[in-house]
């Protein structure tokens, strides 16, 4: 199985043999991003004579070319006291999606501006059935009134999609299918018996997504992430973009002395609690209450300021059982594997992908 993760900054990938509960890493790599055809063409390369062990290839591309939604929807049947039988339930399916569809455009169009006919739907998935207030894993067969559906829906825009035919197109003859991280959390979640709320801050934009009794429940994202730390090296140290990434990176290994560490903290600590306060808005939206596990994982997650702001009362207020425990979710704790980026955060998402296929495990 090839797993491809082509982030914002940087793509990383891994050839993989998955033994149960336990990933073997033939190859992999992580390089900076010069262009997705050239990431594409690399990656080949080095798969190159190992394409009977990459069925399937599992892509994921960043936010901004590839997103996701939790979507909820509801309609009252005319006859609730009628057994829905198999006429019926594709009459309400199809009206639900439909409903699905247009609230989607419409929830774009409110928020990012985004006009309805540049919207292109991938899928639509529905994840959870409630009729009259009990869950239910179809609604062939029962009676009710009022009917409830929670909806995934994965889009792009209509202008990316010859960016994404294109990289599809250069894995010709090997099956290729494209992964948002949100369809991996249930089959993860089913393994790991939890729900949480993961926090994936990449370069240009922090992915939030959350599960509800093992279901992605809630997905968005924020504007802000690994590359606002590193602008902020720039104007500060009057450095080069490649020399602040590089220094960010040796910051976030402790690579350096205690005033030089100080001179920078108090800068970065004002990135991340900004950070925080983003996801505390996107996640004030949600009505339901929230698990008290957060999973932090991604390229910007190894700065100490992110986590220490996590740690701090920014959330207070939100509808948590208890005060959340905060912690990283390394590649090591997704799966029983040995390499040198098992415990990268980096990696993580890299490593979420074949969950993708574990959803009703």
């Amino acid at each position: 199985m090839l797993l491809v993760d082509f982030g914002e900054s940087t793509y990383r990938f891994a050839l993989v043999k998955e033994h149960e509960r336990s990933l073997e890493v033939q190859t992999w790599g992580i390089e900076a991003i010069r262009s997705l055809e050239y990431a594409t063409e690399h990656i080949l390369g080095k798969v190159k004579g190992m394409h009977a062990d990459t069925e399937p290839v599992l892509l994921s591309f960043s936010s901004a070319l590839w997103r996701s939604r939790v979507l909820y929807e509801s309609m009252q049947r005319k006859n609730a006291s009628l057994r829905i039988d198999s006429a019926e339930r594709k009459i309400i399916l199809e009206d639900l999606l439909s409903k699905g569809r247009s609230s989607l455009k419409q929830r774009m169009q409110d928020f990012s501006g985004i006009l309805a006919e540049d919207i292109h739907i991938h899928k639509l998935q529905i994840l959870q059935y409630v009729i009259d207030g009990y869950q239910v894993q179809d609604i062939m067969g029962f009676s009710g009134q009022n009917l409830d559906v929670h909806i995934m829906a994965v889009f792009t825009l209509v202008k990316h999609l010859p960016i994404v035919d294109n990289v599809i197109q250069r894995f010709s003859g090997m099956p290729c299918r494209i992964v948002h991280l949100a369809e991996t959390l249930e089959g993860f979640s089913q393994r790991s018996l939890q729900d949480a709320i993961y926090i994936d801050i990449g370069n240009a934009s922090c992915r939030i997504m959350m599960t509800q009794q093992r279901r992605t429940a809630f997905v968005d994202e924020v504007a802000q992430g690994g590359k606002d730390f590193t602008l902020y090296l720039q104007e500060t140290l009057v450095l080069g973009e490649n020399a602040a990434r590089d220094f960010k990176e040796r910051y976030a290994s402790g690579d350096f002395s205690f005033p030089l560490r100080e001179g920078v903290k108090k800068g970065f600590a004002a990135i991340a609690e900004n950070l925080v306060r983003l996801v505390y808005k996107s996640l004030r939206g949600i009505r339901i209450p929230l698990p008290s596990s957060i999973f932090l994982f991604g390229g910007g997650s190894k700065l100490p300021e992110v986590k220490e702001a996590f740690e701090g009362n920014a959330l207070e207020g939100l509808p948590f059982h208890e005060k959340p425990r905060i912690s990283f979710l390394l590649p090591k704790d997704l799966w029983t594997l040995e390499f040198p980026g098992k415990t990268n955060p980096v990696f993580t998402p890299l490593f979420f992908l074949p969950y993708a296929n574990k959803e009703s495990s």
